[in-house]
C-alpha cells in the first residue's frame, strides 16, 4: 500500500463528510491508499457520519477511543498504518480532487522522506486569503535541516504545521518518532524538529493541493497559547527534544536544528509574560527554566533572529525581558 491518510476527529461533525468526500475523490486506486479516521472521543455526531461512509468507501477505516488529544489521536492511528507514506489530515479541510496521484509520483520518483505539499488557507467567509509559494524550492532536494530552514520565513503562515506534508513511514519508525502527549499547544512544531533532524531528502510541490479554512474554536485561534498549561507544553517539548538527540549520533548540523528548536520553545514559554510585563510569572518561569537547565542556551546552529534572542538570553535575563518585547524583527 503506498498511502495512509490520517485524521483526528473531535467535533466535527460540520465538516468531517466533505473532507473524507475529497479524499476519495482521487486519481488513484482504492486499493493503493486508507484513510484511518481516530473519533477522539468526539461527543457530536462524527461516529455515526464515518460509519455511514464506510458502507459506501471500503478504505475508510474507523478508530474509536477515550478522548486523549489530538496527538495521540494522530499517533494511534499511525500505528495502525500500512502504507509507505503518512499524509496527517485536519477534519475541518479538505483537498483537491485527483491530487494524490501526482504526490505519490513526486515522492516516488525522488525518494523523498518528506514532501511539502502547496496549500491554500480561506477565512470563515470562504474567500482565499494566503496560499504557499514553493516556486524557489520546487525541484531540488534538501536534507533535513536546510528542508526545514528554506520553508520558513515572516510571510510564511502555519510554518510549524504537519498537515500537508507527506511523509515516510518507515523513517517515523525508525527514529520512533511520535506526536507529543502533553505538549497542548504548538505538538506540530516539536514533531516536526524531529523529522526534520534525521530526514536525509526533502522536497517540494508548488501545485494547490491542501486546502485549510480557519474557524473559532480551533486550537490556532484560542486563548490557549497563553494559558499555563501551554507554557508547560512548551518546556516539555524541549526536555523532549533534547532528550531525542542524546539518542542518535547527530552531526553538528543536525545539532544545530536542536538548539534552534529548544531557543524557540523557550522563548515560547516566556513570550505571554513579555508581551504584558508581568515580571512575576516571567521570573516564575526563568527559575523553572533554570532547574530544568536551560538558563543558558547554545546557539551554535540557531537561526534566523532566535540568533540574537539567544545573545541576549545569555547576557541578561532583564534585558532580555525588554529585547524580546520590543525587537520583534
Amino acid at each position: 500500500m503506498h498511502l495512509s491518510i490520517i485524521i483526528p476527529v473531535y467535533n466535527v461533525e460540520d465538516y468531517i463528510e466533505k473532507c473524507i468526500r475529497s479524499l476519495e475523490n482521487q486519481d488513484i486506486p482504492k486499493t493503493d491508499f486508507e484513510i484511518i479516521v481516530t473519533n477522539d472521543g468526539s461527543p457530536d455526531n462524527c461516529k455515526a457520519i464515518v460509519e455511514r461512509l464506510q458502507v459506501e468507501f471500503s478504505n475508510l477505516i474507523l478508530v474509536n477511543q477515550e478522548n486523549q488529544g489530538v496527538s495521540m489521536a494522530r499517533n494511534n492511528a499511525i500505528a495502525l498504518a500500512k502504507g509507505k507514506y503518512i499524509l496527517p489530515i485536519d477534519p475541518d479541510d479538505y483537498v483537491l480532487p485527483n491530487t494524490l496521484g501526482s504526490v505519490l509520483d513526486l515522492a516516488e520518483q525522488h525518494q523523498l522522506d518528506v514532501l511539502y505539499l502547496g496549500f491554500e488557507i480561506f477565512n470563515a467567509s470562504g474567500k482565499s486569503v494566503w496560499h504557499t509559494d514553493y516556486s524557489n524550492q520546487e525541484g531540488t532536494i534538501y536534507d533535513g535541516v536546510e528542508g526545514y530552514f528554506v520553508s520558513r520565513g515572516y510571510a510564511v503562515r502555519d510554518p510549524d504545521r504537519s498537515w500537508a506534508m507527506l511523509y515516510r513511514r518507515e523513517m517515523l519508525q525508525h527514529y520512533s518518532i511520535h506526536y507529543p502527549k502533553d505538549v497542548p499547544y504548538l505538538e506540530d512544531g516539536l514533531f516536526l524538529a524531529k523529522v526534520f533532524t534525521v530526514a536525509n531528502r526533502v522536497g517540494f510541490e508548488n501545485k494547490k493541493f491542501y486546502q485549510r479554512t480557519t474557524r473559532a474554536g480551533s486550537a490556532t485561534n484560542s486563548r490557549l497559547f497563553y494559558s499555563e498549561k501551554a507554557i508547560q507544553g512548551f518546556i516539555k517539548a524541549v526536555q523532549d527534544v533534547k532528550q531525542f538527540s542524546k539518542q542518535f549520533d547527530f552531526n553538528q548540523k543536525q545539532r544545530g536544528l536542536v538548539n534552534h528548536v529548544v531557543a524557540k520553545f523557550v522563548f515560547l514559554s516566556l513570550a505571554p509574560s513579555t508581551s504584558s510585563f508581568q515580571f512575576r510569572r516571567y521570573f516564575a518561569i526563568l527559575k523553572i527554566l533554570k532547574q530544568a537547565n536551560l538558563n543558558i542556551l547554545d546557539g551554535d546552529g540557531v537561526r534566523f533572529l532566535y540568533r540574537s534572542y539567544v545573545k541576549v538570553y545569555n547576557i541578561s535575563k532583564l534585558i532580555f525581558l525588554f529585547y524580546f518585547r520590543f525587537y520583534k524583527k
